[in-house]
């Protein structure tokens, strides 16, 4: 299970890192990537959750993405944002061997988790 983790986070890691750079031209390094990192892990959760028909009552993952200044939420940054975290949904559902395996539902668990902190550095951020 551990290495299943660091693959899919290794994987997930890559992805924010080409996006963080991305929004980082737009803005100071440190804000950029946070906001690359978010509007990620925004996007990720949205795809498993599209992957795996979550049937609880549906959560906006994307609300924090349009409070994003409009620099770092641009049509080529968020073609860039769904295409890697769908790509990175897939791999975790098929790493983790499905929707309803154990193992997923803590590799989920885990990139909510991941999504809480980056909300709250993003809070902190623009306090």
């Amino acid at each position: 299970m551990a290495s299943l983790l660091h693959t899919l986070s290794r994987a997930g890691a890559m992805a924010v890192l080409a996006l963080s750079s991305a929004v980082a031209v737009a803005d100071d390094e440190e804000s950029g990537a946070l906001m690359g990192d978010l509007m990620f892990h925004a996007d990720l959760m949205s795809s498993l959750d599209t992957i795996c028909r979550v049937r609880r009552a549906p959560r906006d993952w994307q609300a924090v993405v349009r409070e994003l200044p409009p620099q770092a939420r641009t049509g080529e940054l968020r073609a860039l944002s769904r295409r890697l975290s769908a790509d990175a949904g897939q791999a975790m559902v098929r790493g983790s061997g499905g929707c309803s395996t154990r193992e997923f539902a803590q590799a989920y668990a885990e990139t909510r988790r991941d999504y809480e902190q980056l909300l709250e550095q993003w809070a902190r951020l623009n306090t």
